[in-house]
């Protein structure tokens, strides 16, 4: 009886997939942006891979890595990593604005709160941005944002991005 249970639940789940999968989109982006901490303050080339999930038209949670192309002895950024709540709307058909709100973890060394370490530490700060998203085709999109990726008073990143995205 346990077997036939067992069957009845994978059988359903394998069934489920396709339709779960529909809301799943991935892209990658690159841009150039600010990098600050107390002492140093430096432009540098940026860029993320992003995993998200589309619950209806206007609301999508999405989960990006990134990093940064440039550091210093007093400011070293290894990764981060974000997750945001994105709120779109259609101006037209094919374009859609949105807006970011979110949480960063930053992996930084150098100077930080008054104290240089070459040690990586972590850094929790919000997050938050617009942007906009042509729709090319039903799956594949063009996107440019501004985002604030992270704002503590210890280090802080904003930049533009450019990038692309295959929506399932």
């Amino acid at each position: 009886m346990k077997a036939i249970q067992k069957i009845l639940l994978l059988g359903s789940t394998i069934c489920a997939l396709p339709s779960m999968a529909h809301g799943i989109y991935l892209g990658a982006s690159v841009g150039y942006g600010n990098q600050e901490n107390q002492i140093e303050n430096f432009s540098s080339g940026t860029g993320f891979l992003q995993a998200g999930f589309k619950f209806n038209d206007n609301i999508s949670a999405e989960y990006r890595f990134g990093g940064v192309d440039e550091n210093s002895s007093e400011l070293n950024l290894s990764s981060y990593s974000s997750v945001y709540l994105r709120g779109s709307y259609e101006l037209k058909e094919n374009i859609e604005i949105y807006g970011l709100l979110g949480v960063t973890q930053a992996r930084v060394g150098g100077y930080i709160s008054g104290d240089y370490s070459s040690n990586i530490r972590n850094i929790s700060s919000p997050s938050y941005g617009i942007g906009a998203r042509y729709a090319v085709s039903d799956n594949i999109g063009l996107m440019a944002e501004y985002v604030a990726v992270a704002t503590s008073r210890d280090y802080s990143l904003s930049a533009v991005h450019f990038g692309a995205d295959y929506r399932f």
